[in-house]
């Protein structure tokens, strides 16, 4: 029976007691549960063999085989291919083990005992142990490692956590944390002790052949992968694109197998043509606008709200996502029972947006958005809304840079520029977003009031209390926030008929769920 983390404060479930077999903590998909959208491809049992292409948006020559730099789809790609999490979030974003194979958390969720499955191998054929799981933590926080994702750890103490046995650790951490599985469940990958990243080997489904950055990366099937029976592939081939076009023509022309994410304006080319199928997924996975708060014009939260309230946000998603996507209200995670659904819809208001900029001495205001041909109707969102910022006199130049450029050494630190996300649960989308401990905060949001709030708020075991912190901090969010979050968009998944293994994934991600994968 799968129990929520809200359900396992409210009894009392986190006391100490060990959760055995089917105990996991839930993220985002709260009461929405299973996307709506039917499976897509072949049924019947899995079959094994067969190479899967992957065709994947971006790529450049800074391509990583690090596990712990994840900057683009394909490094993405290889990240899904090659390691694995102690948690992993489903299809429908429940928190499962992966790795672990079972677990305990005191009272306060500040000491968390963790046992880790028996019989895993790396790829080398070391055996997975404590030791590995510790080392995999130490090297995330080293900064040396310049792992993207490290201050979601941020207050695991590291000098306190210890090996118990072979199979088993105690994670000290220097303030409770209820939502620790979600952060192990996305980019904390595990890996062995004297890890190289020039020559990476995890325990995923797939062994790397050959890295070539920017253009194809080869895979051959983990021989003694520990999921009996997977992966069903013999082997995986990811290709990079630098345009969406080539991208849409290569699956239509069968040289790649899958392309996710299609952009939306290219879904007719792919619509009854021979071959070919489309996987729809409804998603909690957004675009956001992201507004630097530490840099003008956006260091004035009159500004941020002013460009709020620039947008019409039915029209924009209209002619971003075609109509697929429904309407936000600049927060994320809102089928999370901590959503704060009671915030008044925001809607455009161009004469209130006007005063904003007056006050903040901003008329006439000229700002460069900077995008990329990223899918996901990103460049049609960047147009529409600099069209409708006209209306207040607001010129919004859409600075359209390759792949390459946007995903280089300015990536997260653009005035003003759009993103791709997939949210888990509001806790964990925070932390890897605006938290005080945050290393991917691309708005450079600081604030006091909000820090205090989360850390009081992810500390807290009695539903209630944490639900109305959550809600205080989405306020200030709400109020004073860097992003624009206009709609949830669907997403959908190009790919040959011949591609079994794929059902609907609220995160819209299910093409890299390489190890269910099989081909007819």
């Amino acid at each position: 029976m799968e129990l929520s983390r809200r359900r396992l404060l409210k009894t009392g479930m986190l006391g100490g007691a060990t959760l055995l077999g089917g105990g996991m903590l839930a993220a985002c998909a709260g009461s929405s549960g299973s996307p709506s959208m039917g499976s897509s491809g072949p049924t019947g049992a899995p079959k094994r063999g067969g190479t899967f292409v992957h065709g994947i948006s971006g790529g450049s020559s800074k391509d990583s085989l690090s596990a712990f730099v994840i900057n683009s789809a394909s490094d993405f790609g290889r990240f899904s291919a090659m390691y694995e999490t102690l948690w992993y979030p489903t299809a429908d974003y429940r928190i499962e083990k992966k790795l672990v194979d079972e677990y305990s958390v005191n009272k306060t969720a500040d000491e968390w005992t963790i046992k880790i499955k028996a019989g895993v191998e790396f790829h080398n054929g070391k055996p997975l142990t404590a030791e590995d799981v510790l080392y995999s933590l130490k090297t995330l926080l080293d900064p040396k490692t310049a792992a993207a994702y490290a201050g979601s750890l941020a207050d695991l103490d590291l000098v306190n956590s210890k090996k118990i046995d072979n199979l088993t650790v105690l994670l000290k951490l220097k303030s409770g944390l209820t939502n620790l599985p979600e952060i192990l469940s996305t980019f904390i990958p595990i890996i062995p002790v004297g890890y190289n990243p020039a020559k990476p080997v995890g325990t995923g489904p797939f062994v790397l052949k050959e890295f070539e950055p920017g253009r194809q990366t080869t895979f051959t099937r983990h021989q003694n992968y520990w999921q009996h029976g997977k992966p069903y592939l013999d082997g995986l081939t990811l290709i990079d694109f630098a345009d969406e076009n080539s991208r849409v023509n290569a699956l239509v022309s069968g040289q790649v197998m899958g392309a996710d994410t299609i952009e939306f304006s290219l879904l007719p080319q792919l619509q009854g043509k021979a071959g070919v199928s489309l996987l729809h997924q409804e998603t909690n996975s957004f675009v956001p606008l992201q507004m630097r708060t530490d840099q003008a014009p956006f260091n004035d939260p009159r500004v941020r709200q002013a460009f709020r309230l620039l947008v019409d946000r039915k029209a924009l998603n209209e002619a971003a996502y075609l109509g697929h996507a429904r309407i936000a209200n600049d927060l994320y995670s809102p089928s999370d029972p901590l959503y704060n659904s009671a915030l008044p819809q925001r809607t455009q208001d161009i004469d209130k947006a006007k005063s904003l900029l007056r006050q903040a001495g901003a008329q006439d205001l000229h700002v460069t958005l900077t995008t990329a041909d990223l899918g996901a109707g990103i460049v049609s969102l960047c147009q529409a809304f600099a069209a409708q910022a006209k209306k207040a006199g607001v010129t919004i130049t859409v600075n359209k840079v390759d792949q390459a450029t946007f995903y280089g050494p300015n990536y997260g630190n653009w005035l003003f520029s759009p993103n791709l996300t997939s949210p888990a649960d509001y806790f964990y989308t925070c932390q890897s977003s605006d938290a005080p401990t945050s290393t991917t905060n691309f708005v450079h949001f600081k604030d006091a009031e909000f820090d205090t709030l989360y850390r009081q708020a992810v500390a807290e075991t009695d539903p209630t209390k944490q639900k109305d912190l959550a809600h205080r901090m989405q306020q200030i969010q709400f109020d004073r926030g860097g992003y624009i979050i206009t709609g949830f968009y669907d997403a959908f998944d190009g790919h040959s008929d011949k591609v079994g293994g794929l059902k609907p994934d609220l995160s819209g991600l299910a093409l890299y769920r390489y190890a269910d994968l099989w081909l007819a």
